[in-house]
């Protein structure tokens, strides 16, 4: 690099390489983020969430989720999630079964750059999937998802709404929730969160939990966790997500 001076030499690699992982691409549990990849990257990510003690006959369920994601631009990622489930309740058998699979997006709406991006950032995420189990069965999702951050502190809002149908029967949902996290350090963040699952149609029951959170990264890696405490008709509601960016 003859003639170009050190600092701008390594400044420029530097704005080659894409960012690193930050305190969880979302700090929260069972919220999503408002953070998307940079242009050209890829994660792969990992959820597992439980349901304990819900409506009817005591139910358990243990969901384990992979999704490939792509950053098509600094605003907009692609994923590519598969869903698997374990389910146990009183007088039935206990099954485990890939459940789900399809394709998602997210499309944040202001700029990530951490000179101009603004306190408050919307989000908006919409994803199409489909029933294995239930061949013709499909699932819409969509969030409407808002953070603000103020110095360490980062509040999130986010209203979702699922849909399934299939040619015999329809079920809609909506899942609320809202949380806050704290950054202790440079890689930790600890906060609490609240969310539902709230059926739109009398066809399920509904669920609350509210309980503390957790976000640890290290480099490339994240991790983020919840642990809901049932406030009604569930006992207990925790989540552990983990993501590697490439």
């Amino acid at each position: 690099m003859r003639g170009v001076p050190l600092s701008i030499a390594l400044a420029s690699i530097v704005a080659a390489v894409p960012g690193a992982a930050e305190a969880g691409r979302t700090p929260y549990g069972w919220l999503f983020g408002t953070e998307v990849l940079p242009e050209r990257s890829a994660e792969i990510q990992t959820w597992v969430s439980e349901e304990n003690g819900t409506p009817p006959a005591n139910r358990r369920e243990t969901w384990l989720s992979w999704s490939a994601l792509v950053g098509v631009t600094d605003r907009l990622e692609l994923a590519v999630p598969v869903e698997l489930r374990w389910r146990d309740q009183a007088g039935t058998t206990p099954s485990f079964t890939m459940n789900w699979f399809g394709l998602e997006a997210r499309y944040r709406f202001v700029s990530q750059d951490p000179v101009e991006a603004p306190a408050l950032a919307p989000l908006v995420r919409v994803a199409i999937k489909r029933d294995v189990t239930v061949r013709d069965r499909v699932r819409a999702e969509a969030d409407l998802v808002a953070s603000y951050s103020a110095g360490r502190v980062h509040a999130l809002v986010d209203v979702g709404v699922v849909g399934e149908r299939d040619p015999d029967n329809s079920h809609l949902e909506l899942h609320p929730g809202a949380g806050v996290s704290v950054a202790i350090t440079d890689e930790l963040r600890l906060g609490a969160e609240v969310y539902a699952e709230i059926s739109l149609d009398d066809d399920r029951e509904d669920w609350v939990a509210a309980g503390p959170n957790i976000a640890w990264t290290h480099g490339r890696f994240w991790l983020s966790a919840a642990f809901g405490i049932g406030l009604h008709q569930i006992d207990t509601a925790p989540r552990v997500v983990w993501g590697i960016l490439f």
